[in-house]
């Protein structure tokens, strides 16, 4: 990575850049790099770079200042070196046009509906009834879920921090069902053999899903976590409480669902409504 940080310096250089820039510019990707040092660059999303610049933006008490330098040196790195524009804005937030897809519940339901085999029936519910990510339900063992108390417990990842849910009631039937038939041991979901699910195998099991559903969307498997954000702030979850349930460090982060969600402020109901006036 550091000669392509050097030919970037070059090409600042070259574009007349003052020295003041390139040096701040130099060290944005450097920071950069180092957070996402144990990811492949392929692995780099325009969501994870937007994130990135919502906790810098954070950790500077707020001020968006560092944040927009660093996303203007960033964007202008993937532009000249990788020939990429990115779907975000200075701030970090994600530009419009490159906000998340994401399902209706009808089109959720369809999916989860037409999965005949128990195991892919629990893995898609799973991952949707809670907003989980598929590294989530990837690392999850059976031990992580106590029917009785109706809890599970997701471990703590690189990006989002451990945390408790709650499992819908509705989630267990479709649960038992799995362990009846495939008896996991340790992971809560294996493929075959034994052997653990790779996120390849998990996506071919939702797109088969989606093309058996007629669905005509681009959605991937985290497409349903994205879906289950918008769907529960449209049921009128409070913002604060979603972001601890998405496991996000900011604020900031959960806050991009709002610009999917279709929120009727009409249908709102207000506190006075269960007032018992004299």
């Amino acid at each position: 990575m550091t000669h392509l940080i050097e030919r970037f310096t070059e090409i600042l250089k070259k574009g007349k850049y003052n020295s003041q820039t390139i040096a701040a510019y130099r060290n944005a990707i450097f920071v950069f790099y180092n957070h996402f040092r144990d990811l492949p660059q392929s692995k780099i999303t325009d969501e994870l770079v937007s994130n990135y610049l919502l906790e810098l933006s954070e950790k500077k008490g707020g001020s968006t200042d560092a944040a927009k330098q660093a996303g203007k040196a960033i964007k202008l790195f993937y532009e000249v070196i990788f020939k990429r524009k990115l779907g975000i804005k200075a701030s970090g937030e994600m530009k419009e046009d490159t906000l998340p897809e994401v399902l209706s519940e009808n089109e959720v339901e369809s999916i989860i509906s037409v999965l005949d085999n128990p195991k892919h029936k629990a893995l898609m519910a799973t991952i949707y009834a809670m907003g989980l990510k598929l590294s989530d339900i990837l690392v999850m063992k059976v031990e992580d879920l106590d029917m009785e108390s109706k809890h599970v417990m997701v471990p703590p990842s690189k990006t989002d921090k451990g945390r408790k849910l709650r499992m819908p009631k509705k989630l267990i039937p479709i649960l038992i069902a799995y362990f009846d038939k495939h008896n996991p041991k340790e992971l809560l979901f294996v493929g075959e053999k034994g052997k653990p699910y790779s996120p390849r195998s998990v996506q071919l099991v939702f797109q088969q899903a989606l093309a058996k559903a007629k669905i005509e969307k681009n959605a991937t498997v985290h497409t349903l976590r994205h879906s289950y954000a918008v769907h529960c702030l449209e049921r009128g979850m409070d913002i604060h409480l979603l972001k601890e349930i998405l496991g996000h460090k900011y604020l900031q982060t959960t806050s991009m669902y709002y610009q999917i969600a279709q929120i009727d402020l009409a249908n709102i109901r207000s506190p006075f409504e269960d007032l018992e006036l004299s």
